[in-house]
């Protein structure tokens, strides 16, 4: 009777444990991306090349590094973003990027470029869309609104109607043949200005 007891016991014990829900390995399988190591929660299209046009050919060598980013308040006044500084991208000729700030890689998908006739200063533009594979609200699009002469820096404005944040922003990008480091942009790590 005791064995009887006993094996009904560990029986229903067997069957409770396994009843148990079984842990879902989803959230540690994710897709990891090869190339950040992150996991790619984002909705990213396909790369597509990019066209042949001297703005995104010189957008494809080196990284692109903030060095000034603005958020406009009002009319006259501009707030200055320190914590954007030193956010970088690399551009790829195969329509792919990856970005992040500092020494960190942060982000990667594709982007995507087409021409748009600004109505205020009466020429064509390059819009730079870009599509996180990482997280869909890091989507946005950028206008290159100007380029210097020996193709060092450029100026771009936020496309708010095209980008998954809508706060207004513009950035002055510099070319660097290498990551940003604080030093190189001469600020400490939170972006304040050091003599």
């Amino acid at each position: 009777m005791i064995k009887s007891v006993l094996l009904i016991g560990f029986t229903a014990l067997m069957a409770v444990s396994a009843c148990k829900p079984e842990k879902n390995n989803s959230s540690g399988s994710e897709d990891l991306s090869p190339i950040t190591g992150l996991a790619k929660k984002g909705s990213a299209a396909a790369p597509v090349a990019p066209p042949n046009h001297p703005v995104i050919q010189r957008l494809q060598m080196n990284y692109w590094v903030f060095e000034h980013y603005l958020v406009p308040t009002g009319q006259e006044s501009y707030v200055r973003q320190r914590t954007n500084k030193g956010v970088w991208f690399q551009f790829l000729s195969d329509g792919t990027y990856i970005s992040g700030q500092w020494g960190k890689t942060l982000d990667e998908g594709t982007y995507f470029v087409h021409e748009e006739k600004n109505p205020y200063m009466g020429r064509i533009m390059q819009n730079v869309y870009l599509d996180s594979a990482i997280d869909d609200n890091r989507d946005v699009e950028w206008q290159i609104q100007g380029m210097s002469e020996d193709g060092g820096y450029m100026s771009w404005v936020k496309m708010t109607a095209n980008s998954a944040n809508a706060e207004p922003g513009m950035a002055k990008a510099i070319s660097m043949m290498t990551l940003p480091t604080p030093a190189s942009l001469r600020v400490d790590s939170l972006g304040n200005p050091v003599e």
